[in-house]
């Protein structure tokens, strides 16, 4: 009786340590939406620069205020914007595969540890 309990409060800890994995997983797969949204966005922002003819006026929001801008400027801006974004994506989706594999672990002791729990909840029936 006393091992179905040993592997009961282990079951447990293993649990709750796989829900935070999973927690976690939820939280960055947030952060990357956003992420991706904003590459979105910064690319249709590119693609209107782009079509921009070279004396035509572009103008950036600064607070209240418009204010000129030169077209290689904000062109530089967009794409140095885009390269952190894609970085940051980059962070994230390898946070996001190295939680999985650790969900996934915790998973299989989780499974390994009912199975445990099982065998010798069976074996003291007999």
């Amino acid at each position: 009786m006393q091992a179905i309990q040993a592997l009961q409060v282990r079951l447990e800890a293993e649990l709750k340590e796989f829900r935070s994995l999973q927690k976690q997983i939820g939280n960055y797969q947030n952060s990357r939406a956003q992420y991706l949204t904003q590459v979105n966005e910064n690319d249709m922002v590119k693609k209107e620069l782009e079509l921009v003819e070279a004396d035509g006026e572009i103008f950036k929001l600064i607070g209240p205020a418009l204010i000129k801008q030169e077209k290689t400027e904000a062109l530089s801006n967009v794409n140095k914007r885009l390269e952190f974004i894609k970085g940051e994506l980059k962070k994230v989706d390898t946070t996001i595969g190295d939680l999985e594999k650790k969900s996934e672990d915790k998973k299989n002791k989780v499974m390994e540890l009912q199975q445990q729990m099982q065998q010798l909840a069976s074996k003291q029936q007999q």
